[in-house]
């Protein structure tokens, strides 16, 4: 197959697609934000609610998304890759530093619970911003640089073994 064309394995274009809907969510969650940092007083309040369902509820989307390709694609990349490519490390590294903005967001919204205030609402949703930012582009780079690798040093029966695993996720 051609991964310079953006033909991909179905277990690759499975991962793509799922990037789409992930964006479509984030899209929706950045807006919110942006939503938060021009609107004053009550208003803001209510937005930085919406937020946290947002953000709760893409968390767990993203951490499906990331188990799939830290248990099924990087390991199985890995064996071909030489001990010194760092490409896994620096995807797996993306996938921390996320989900570490992603939860350092949902971390300080429930500390500050029923009693936040405007501003708290605005610096804490800063938090959602960096998330979005880190993914925009780990995103771009899994789909440039990571997926079309994947296409053409895995085999495939490899192929066919990421797919099988994908369906019993």
């Amino acid at each position: 197959m051609d991964a310079t064309n953006g033909v991909l394995s179905a277990p690759l274009h499975q991962l793509k697609d799922e990037h789409r809907s992930l964006r479509a969510d984030m899209n929706s969650f950045y807006e919110t934000t942006e939503e938060i940092e021009c609107e004053a007083g009550p208003a803001v309040i209510q937005l930085f609610a919406e937020l946290y369902q947002q953000i709760s509820s893409f968390t767990d989307k993203l951490k499906a998304h990331s188990k799939r390709e830290e248990e099924g694609l990087f390991p199985l990349m890995a064996r071909h890759l030489g001990e010194n490519d760092r490409t896994i490390p620096t995807m797996e590294f993306e996938h921390e530093k996320a989900e570490q903005h992603l939860q350092d967001f949902l971390t300080e919204a429930e500390n500050k619970g029923k009693d936040i205030n405007e501003t708290e609402a605005q610096w804490i949703s800063v938090s959602a911003v960096q998330a979005y930012t880190t993914l925009i582009q780990h995103f771009a780079n899994e789909e440039k640089v990571l997926f079309p690798l994947a296409e053409s040093i895995l085999a495939v029966d490899e192929m066919e073994e990421l797919g099988q695993l994908f369906q019993t996720r």
